[in-house]
């Protein structure tokens, strides 16, 4: 299978696929199956989300700071993600920040118990807290992770973690992925980083100012 999507293609689907759904969930529509197309199409952002990430974290030459720079960006989508949604819950860059702990766990550590037993503690975090996807999209992204370079087996794992949100939305995100080509693209850059960055939290406060 020719695979022709960079990472920078992938972004382009996830960011688009992301304001998709949360046009409809936000402004609603009054053709019920035009809603549902949107919030189907939309399920394939999370999934790509969660497998950049993991491909980032692999090829960052300075995790910390890529922990640093999604942690800035989560506090600052804490403000429109509260001002659209009151429930108590929190952002999906926390679910995605919590991603990165519980890779670095698994890279650094060297005790099998002592791994299995933070990644377990940092699933419960997710879910006690409450961060959109919750344990199941921490768990997606380590399924991403400790499968790298195996799009069967992560998707043999990673579908039935994730069917709950919508099978079909879900098989499309995983066939999006398997067109990765494992090449960067057009987005390059610190300016077009931090634009992406930035995408999150811009896009959930113009939704807020024009609902």
């Amino acid at each position: 299978m020719t695979k022709e999507l960079s990472g920078s293609w992938l972004k382009m689907i996830a960011m688009l696929s992301m304001t998709t759904d949360h046009l409809a969930y936000y402004y609603g529509c009054e053709n019920p199956y035009l809603y549902e197309l949107m919030r189907t199409i939309g399920r394939i952002a999370f999934p790509t989300f969660a497998f950049l990430l993991a491909e980032g974290f692999v090829h960052t030459r300075d995790k910390s700071k890529y922990m640093i720079n999604l942690f800035v960006f989560a506090l600052l989508s804490e403000v429109p993600w509260m001002l659209l949604n009151h429930d108590g819950s929190h952002n999906v860059l926390f679910t995605l920040l919590t991603g990165i702990l519980g890779m670095h766990i698994i890279e650094n550590s060297r005790n099998r118990w002592t791994t299995m037993a933070f990644v377990t503690l940092i699933g419960a975090a997710t879910a006690f807290a409450d961060t959109d996807y919750s344990w199941r999209g921490y768990g997606l992204v380590l399924i991403f992770y400790m499968f790298r370079g195996r799009p069967d087996l992560q998707t043999l794992f990673g579908i039935p973690l994730m069917y709950e949100y919508g099978i079909m939305g879900i098989m499309m995100a995983f066939a999006v992925v398997w067109f990765y080509n494992g090449e960067r693209g057009f987005i390059r850059g610190k300016a077009w980083k931090y634009a992406f960055y930035a995408f999150y939290p811009v896009h959930l406060m113009l939704i807020y100012y024009f609902r």
